[in-house]
C-alpha cells in the first residue's frame, strides 16, 4: 500500500510543520535569529532539548543547515 506521504505534498508538509514548535522555530529563523540561544530567546517556553530535536529534524529534512563555524 502506498502511504499518503509518497504522493501528497501537503501531507509531507504537515508531517514537518504539524507540531506546535516547528512553525515558531521557522518564524524565528525568518526574523533573523541565527544561533541556538537567539532562537530559544524567541521561544522561551520551548525546552532546550525539544528545540535541539526540532532543529536536527529540520536539518535532516534539508530545510536548514547548521554552520558550527559561523563567527
Amino acid at each position: 500500500m502506498v502511504s499518503r506521504r509518497e504522493y501528497c505534498p501537503i501531507a509531507c508538509a504537515v508531517d514537518v510543520l504539524g507540531d506546535r514548535w516547528t512553525p515558531l522555530i521557522i518564524r524565528e529563523l525568518m526574523v533573523g535569529a541565527r544561533g541556538f540561544n537567539e532562537i530559544h530567546r524567541g521561544i522561551p517556553r520551548a525546552g532546550r532539548t525539544l528545540l535541539a530535536q526540532r532543529l536536527r529534524e529540520l536539518e535532516r529534512r534539508g530545510l536548514m543547515t547548521h554552520d558550527a563555524g559561523r563567527p
